[in-house]
């Protein structure tokens, strides 16, 4: 896919630290920079990143590649002790790059010029040399390295807030627009941030289309809970009351997937082993992995993966965690990977399910 409007200039993608200059390219000054959105629980970047060091080497002269994460420094360094990476490598300040980009599946990857002009963006595994050569016709101007990456370093002050929760639930208005809800667990709290409608779709694992929200309701919040408290088992119920709003629920009826589960065969949490610091879900285009989560969450990821409202019937209070591996793509597939899988026999249904609908008091 080709795009034509800008959206860096001159520093704009900002990066927490670098953790490792390219092995293949010395070249300060290029025309194309290629972002490469990556994870080191995500299996399918490692062969995509492989692919972009050949790319790379190619085009070392007018052409560079940044592999960009969101998670810790420690994680990406004692990943990269076990497996050879050549590309640069650097850390997302705030996952700032992944949000702007609404970047939800991975792998994915942004091919830029030194005007920030955004040329193409999909699976890195579709962008091909003869991409680089036609766009490099057209894009001769050259930008540093340094001039597009910037640093910018958390300052004591922050760190020292991620560390520590006061109280058990923390909500906060805040000025920046969020585009994509952002989740950050941290070692004592789960931190989420966004527009309210996606906070509140996330703390009731629904779609956000459930989320009815009156006036103008939808700002953006910065919201903290404590794990293993009132405050987090009962999300969306703290924030309602924090924010002195009153909630009805409405039966709505329309199209719906129906989980119906009477003898569950879930997987435990000894098939997948992403490591206690990692991120809990890969999503790729077809495909949601995912380590220690709860059937309440995989149907979050599931319902707005797939766009309709998901209803679970029959063994429903099941809230214990386990690892997952499901298809998503195209229904045949996925209905029978979960009947046979899991014991969970899916059907498309015009049915009733809850909208939540959010006033002011």
């Amino acid at each position: 896919m080709c795009f034509l409007f800008p959206l860096f200039f001159f520093g704009q993608i900002k990066v927490s630290q670098h953790i490792q200059a390219s092995k293949i390219t010395k070249q300060n000054n290029n025309a194309l920079y290629f972002v490469d959105f990556w994870a080191t629980w995500c299996s399918p970047c490692v062969h995509v990143s492989k692919y972009l060091e050949s790319l790379q080497k190619q085009y070392s002269d007018n052409f560079y590649v940044l592999s960009l994460t969101k998670e810790s420094p420690e994680v990406v360094k004692r990943f990269m002790e076990k497996r050879n990476m050549d590309l640069a490598v650097a850390i997302d300040y705030e996952g700032e790059t992944f949000a702007n980009n609404k970047v939800v599946s991975l792998p994915y990857g942004i091919l830029y010029n030194a005007q920030g002009v955004k040329l193409w963006e999909g699976h890195p595994a579709e962008f091909k040399g003869h991409h680089i050569e036609g766009f490099l016709k057209d894009n001769k101007k050259r930008i540093s390295v340094d001039d597009v990456f910037i640093t910018k370093l958390y300052s004591k002050e922050v760190e020292k807030e991620e560390v520590s929760l006061k109280d058990d639930f923390e909500i906060l208005e805040i000025d920046e627009n969020v585009k994509i809800l952002q989740i950050k667990k941290h070692k004592f709290f789960l931190e989420l941030k966004g527009h309210l409608k996606d906070i509140l779709a996330y703390s009731y694992n629904v779609h956000k289309r459930q989320i009815v929200l009156s006036g103008n309701l939808n700002k953006n919040y910065k919201v903290k809970f404590n794990f293993e408290t009132n405050a987090y088992k009962n999300k969306a119920k703290f924030i309602i009351e924090a924010l002195k709003l009153k909630q009805v629920n409405k039966e709505i009826t329309g199209k719906t997937l129906v989980f119906n589960i009477e003898e569950p065969t879930f997987w435990d949490t000894k098939q997948i082993d992403w490591g206690v610091d990692t991120r809990h879900f890969l999503i790729g285009d077809s495909e949601i992995k995912a380590d220690n989560v709860t059937l309440s969450q995989i149907k979050y990821q599931l319902t707005n993966l797939l766009n309709i409202p998901i209803i679970i019937k029959g063994n429903k209070t099941d809230e214990d965690l386990h690892d997952w591996e499901i298809h998503y793509k195209y229904f045949g597939l996925m209905k029978s990977i979960m009947d046979d899988t899991y014991g969970i026999q899916i059907e498309k249904k015009i049915a009733n399910f809850p909208n939540y609908i959010i006033t002011q008091r």
